[in-house]
């Protein structure tokens, strides 16, 4: 053999031995699958179709939806970002936007209000205040290497295009984006799931992106010397989690080409390294992280989605010290997590007990409930949405839309070309809100000196995902301190995080605690933390 072709069968074997990525195994055929029954068995109609009622017919590919009050008229509205093909171009299409009129009227489209004549290859759309001047503004993350885009509000429902002066000028693919304020100079940055260039189901994956807030909504791009040089083939789905309970915001992302999803852990100054090995089990195939409580523990734990044998799901339980372990088998029976292609996971209390159970929103199979016992053990109840078929889910979204105190839930629908109008179905056989708010330990934020700001933190939410404005009346921070009593507004920060500073506390004892009342006038307050404070 000569010297050319020894090497050439070295490399050979070498090639065949190497590892190869794992590959998530395919789901079976539709029309071969057997049929799947939930354990429980629930009211058919937890949810009824009001879609003809409130938005009438939709025919756009919709990735995700959001909902955010736009005109401060107290409604949620509702956002729906649009553009398809699944891993290539499809047209660009607008991203429609319809303002709630209130209960018994037909929402009103303000696409032309909010987005003028833009149109998008829309994966994502996020709604918060970046400029801290009372108006809620809108995000669009667009994919195939095209601009993103942002439109600030300018109060009474209107909006500016402020891309070219608030953005940096980068085109991009990006597959879903959270603000939060990951270096605590208290603004609201920006994280974006990369694609990469081409199509996502093919090249090598993309760098995720971090945006910087001047505190004014101007962004500068800091994923240089800020990110992890980590690819990832393919994010569904970024999510901001204190996994490690420092009081800052972590990241996780998700994966469905890469061998497994990561975790990117914040050093508190909004520099990220990747914490992934040893603390986050690895499954290809992952298209959502969703994150809160679900065995009342005080610690946030996942659900992920398409990421187990044969496209089911997984729960992975968080240690509060930047771990998870995988826990599926001992809280989800296998007859209730059925191999459908499922995308979205949105969490809720939907019988009001003071725990989370939570919908997914699935592509093929039924979009279910599953129901928690309140220690983390669950149970499926399908169907619960009385109508016809949603087989093209791809996001859910929950809010009290018509104002009966009950959630309603809205389905982005797309990919299946049979099913792309978007639905929008009304709480009906489900028991109103009647449970507080979850408030968890009040807890100090840096250094507690007499005389210097005081930072106080707490976790606080309703058990319902994504946490959105809209969800609370108010939640406050009440202090007492030498016969002294301050309320203060908190702030939401991310995940389900909120603060407030104290200017200046003097020497002696400070007592204080959390009130929340949630969107129904259900409230809740928390336990009280006291400090005493050393004269200077």
């Amino acid at each position: 053999m000569s010297l050319a072709l020894a090497f050439v069968a070295s490399l050979s074997l070498l090639l065949q031995d190497a590892p190869k990525p794992q590959e998530p195994k395919p789901a079976p055929a539709r029309r071969s699958r057997p049929e799947w029954k939930a354990s429980l068995e629930l009211p058919r109609d937890l949810w009824l179709d009001a879609t003809e009622a409130t938005l009438g017919a939709t025919a756009e590919w919709t990735n995700k939806v959001e909902i955010a009050d736009l005109n401060a008229d107290g409604r949620p509205d509702v956002l729906f970002a649009n553009g398809g093909d699944y891993d290539a171009r499809g047209e660009l299409v607008a991203s429609r936007v319809f303002f709630n009129r209130g209960a018994g009227e037909k929402f009103e489209e303000a696409t032309g209000r909010v987005f003028g004549d833009s149109k998008f290859f829309a994966r994502v759309i996020k709604v918060r205040d970046v400029n801290a001047d009372g108006h809620v503004d809108v995000f669009v993350g667009s994919t195939f290497s095209t601009q993103s885009a942002l439109f600030l509000g300018l109060g009474e429902g209107k909006f500016r295009d402020a891309t070219a002066e608030r953005l940096p000028r980068l085109p991009g693919n990006t597959g879903d984006a959270e603000f939060g304020d990951v270096d605590g100079d208290g603004d609201l940055d920006l994280v974006l799931a990369e694609w990469g260039d081409g199509s996502p189901m093919k090249n090598e994956g993309g760098r995720t992106r971090l945006w910087l807030n001047d505190g004014a909504g101007k962004f500068v791009d800091a994923t240089a010397e800020r990110m992890p040089q980590v690819l990832v083939k393919f994010c569904w789905e970024l999510e901001f989690v204190d996994v490690d309970n420092d009081l800052d915001l972590d990241l996780l992302i998700s994966a469905k080409r890469s061998s497994g999803s990561f975790l990117f852990e914040n050093d508190g100054a909004g520099k990220f390294v990747d914490a992934t090995a040893g603390r986050l089990p690895q499954f290809t195939n992952n298209y959502e992280f969703e994150a809160l409580d679900l065995d009342g523990d005080g610690v946030m734990d996942l659900v992920t989605i398409n990421d187990g044998p044969r496209f089911t799901e997984h729960v992975l339980r968080g240690d509060g010290k930047g771990g998870f372990s995988e826990v599926t088998a001992q809280c989800w029976p296998e007859a209730d997590n059925p191999s459908f292609d499922d995308n979205m996971v949105c969490f809720l209390d939907y019988d009001s007990d003071g725990d989370a159970d939570f919908l997914i929103g699935s592509l093929d199979g039924p979009d279910r409930l599953l129901v928690n016992d309140g220690k983390g053990k669950l149970a499926a109840a399908a169907p619960v949405f009385a109508g016809d078929d949603t087989r093209g889910t791809l996001g859910i979204a929950l809010a009290d839309l018509n104002g009966d105190g009950k959630l309603d839930v809205v389905h982005a629908q797309g990919e299946n070309p049979k099913a792309e109008t978007e639905r929008v179905f009304f709480g009906k056989s489900l028991a109103p809100d009647t449970a507080g708010p979850t408030v968890g330990a009040l807890r100090v934020l840096g250094a507690a000196k007499a005389g210097q700001p005081l930072t106080l933190v707490a976790r606080v939410h309703d058990r319902k995902t994504p946490l959105a404005a809209h969800d609370f009346r108010r939640v406050v921070l009440h202090v007492e301190q030498g016969g002294r009593k301050l309320e203060l507004p908190l702030e939401w920060y991310g995940e389900c995080l909120w603060r407030a500073t104290l200017p200046s506390p003097a020497a002696g004892a400070l007592k204080a605690h959390v009130e929340a009342v949630d969107a129904a006038g259900n409230a809740a307050v928390g336990a009280t933390l006291t400090l005493t404070f050393e004269g200077r």
